[in-house]
């Protein structure tokens, strides 16, 4: 049950928060950013990075990875452009060096679709730490695929900055 709270609190945090959040001092390494929620009495940490459309600036994507509490696996959970075919799901790609991570969508709103906090492995969490790019492809309802980039600019340092 705790498992499933963590999920749910790093999965459905309101994007606006991060607004709100904006006059805080939000600790950065590179392009990746750290955030810290309390849950009871644990304190759960976990990096994001908010991908903007170059034409507008607008938010497309907000990609998270944390730890659930008591837990030494990461999770990775995307929140990308409502207009997403929901049955095929989301996929991360790594610099296509690792086989895509599948990411199927937990719930969607006025924000974006969800996924579901998907465990990374051992050999994504080093791909992404050694590689340059990752994106998250989402099919979109016209059949075509969109490729949401991640830059991977301070990932290893934001990793480490919340790894237990």
């Amino acid at each position: 049950m705790k498992k499933l709270l963590g999920l749910l609190l790093i999965g459905l945090l309101p994007l606006a928060a991060f607004a709100e959040d904006a006059k805080k001092e939000i600790p950065t390494f590179g392009d990746w950013a750290k955030q810290c929620e309390k849950d009871g009495d644990k304190e759960m940490c976990y990096i994001f990075q908010n991908v903007n459309s170059k034409d507008n600036g607008q938010m497309l994507m907000q990609v998270r990875v944390g730890f659930v509490p008591d837990n030494n696996e990461p999770i990775f959970i995307a929140t990308v452009p409502l207009g997403a075919l929901l049955m095929p799901g989301a996929a991360l790609l790594v610099d296509e060096k690792i086989a895509p991570v599948k990411l199927p969508y937990l719930a969607c709103g006025r924000q974006g679709c969800t996924t579901v906090g998907q465990p990374l492995k051992t050999d994504v969490v080093e791909a992404m730490q050694k590689g340059e790019r990752a994106q998250v492809r989402v099919a979109l309802m016209n059949q075509k695929i969109l490729p949401l980039p991640i830059s991977l600019k301070g990932f290893t340092r934001a990793y480490n900055s919340i790894a237990p």
